[in-house]
């Protein structure tokens, strides 16, 4: 996951967003697992992060168990190759979706993290959340729930969870 060669949302570039959070993104890596090639950025939970989260929940921007989102990623490729196809033209190459995960996952988790994020590398980024599956679902539901993945699906949300990350750092 090469960060400087990612493009972010256009509003972002607009803004000027793009290239702090770039650097904020590439400040804390780590390989999901041992043998992995991946490295992913760590992402440190705060207030910020944390609303943003909330914001696009309530948005219904956000997905969680880990079969639906594969299913939805899935099916969302499979709509934008048949009309690549049709149109033939090349692929929008801009982030438009957020997997955050928990620090407590198994490394299979991770695992089949990687192949999604490969898979759907031009329009997908990773992060790992330094917290617990616990401590990211009440961030992400404000309740006593569990949740090791999420998935941010519109890029608008995208931009809100991201700007949030530099919110704190002006």
């Amino acid at each position: 996951m090469d960060l400087s060669e990612m493009r972010f949302p256009r509003q972002m570039e607009a803004d000027g967003s793009a290239e702090k959070i770039c650097k904020v993104l590439a400040a804390r890596r780590t390989r999901l697992r041992p043998e992995g090639e991946l490295q992913v950025p760590v992402l440190t939970l705060s207030e910020s992060l944390t609303s943003a989260l909330k914001k696009a929940r309530m948005q219904r921007r956000v997905r969680f168990g880990f079969d639906e989102i594969v299913e939805k990623l899935a099916a969302e490729k499979k709509g934008i190759d048949e009309l690549l196809q049709k149109t033939k033209s090349l692929p929008n190459e801009r982030i438009s979706r957020l997997l955050l995960f928990s620090n407590d996952g198994a490394q299979r988790l991770y695992r089949h993290i990687e192949q999604i994020l490969h898979e759907h590398q031009l329009r997908i980024l990773g992060c790992l959340v330094d917290v617990d599956s616990r401590k990211l679902g009440e961030a992400v539901t404000g309740g006593n729930a569990s949740i090791k993945v999420i998935l941010v699906e519109h890029k608008d949300a995208v931009a809100d969870v991201l700007r949030s990350l530099i919110e704190n750092k002006k």
